[in-house]
């Protein structure tokens, strides 16, 4: 289990996944969107979990910042499909027109089903309709 990080501390992590940055300085945090105010802590707070680290004039991430922030980004990502998953749910209760479809929808979130099996599905309900 890792720990909970902030959304600051977590966009952090983003920029270091793809590229070491330049110690926080104004112009740095602004170019990427980060809050100057709160950069400085989170680096010294992600620093001191041993998920980033200062070298010279760079933050880098380490091995365990990237675990941290990939673990983090499926979480979000697991939230937002299982999201999808309840809209399906209500939309087919609303509309059972569009059953096939948000079945379809449901088994793609869920993971049940790939892309191609789902549209697969949606196509052969289509035909006996």
């Amino acid at each position: 289990m890792h720990p909970a990080l902030s959304p600051s501390q977590i966009q952090v992590l983003h920029h270091l996944v793809t590229a070491e940055i330049p110690a926080p300085d104004a112009i740095a945090a602004t170019v990427r969107g980060l809050d100057q105010e709160s950069i400085t802590a989170d680096v010294q707070t992600l620093s001191w979990m041993g998920l980033l680290e200062v070298t010279g004039e760079s933050l880098v991430i380490t091995p365990r910042g990237k675990a941290v922030y990939f673990e983090a980004e499926c979480a979000t990502l697991g939230e937002r499909l299982a999201e999808v998953s309840v809209f399906a749910d209500e939309m087919q209760r609303r509309t059972p027109s569009l059953s096939p479809e948000m079945h379809a929808l449901r088994e793609l979130a869920e993971g049940a089903w790939t892309g191609t099996e789902a549209v697969a599905y949606v196509e052969r309900c289509a035909k006996t309709r």
